[in-house]
C-alpha cells in the first residue's frame, strides 16, 4: 500500500473509485475462501449425518430393505 500512495494521489477520483471497488472484491473473495476452509471434515460429516433421523437400523438392514423394495423379494 505504501508503494502506491504516491500513484493514488495523482489519479482522478473516478479511477480511485474503480481501484477501491476492485480491492473490495478481492477482500470479499478472501473472506469467502477462509470461511470455506474453516469448517472441519468432522463438522461437515456431523451436519450430513444429522440430516437423517436415527432409526436404529444397521447398514445391512437398510440394504436389505432397499433390495426388498426394489426387487420385491419376499421372505
Amino acid at each position: 500500500m505504501e508503494k502506491t500512495i504516491d500513484l493514488l494521489n495523482t489519479l482522478p477520483e473516478s479511477q480511485i473509485e474503480t481501484i477501491y471497488s476492485f480491492v473490495q472484491f478481492l477482500s470479499l473473495q478472501q473472506n469467502t475462501v477462509k470461511s470455506v476452509d474453516t469448517e472441519s471434515l468432522d463438522d461437515i460429516f456431523n451436519n450430513i449425518v444429522g440430516v437423517l433421523t436415527d432409526t436404529g437400523k444397521t447398514l445391512e438392514d437398510y440394504r436389505d430393505e432397499r433390495l426388498r423394495d426394489r426387487y420385491e423379494i419376499i421372505n
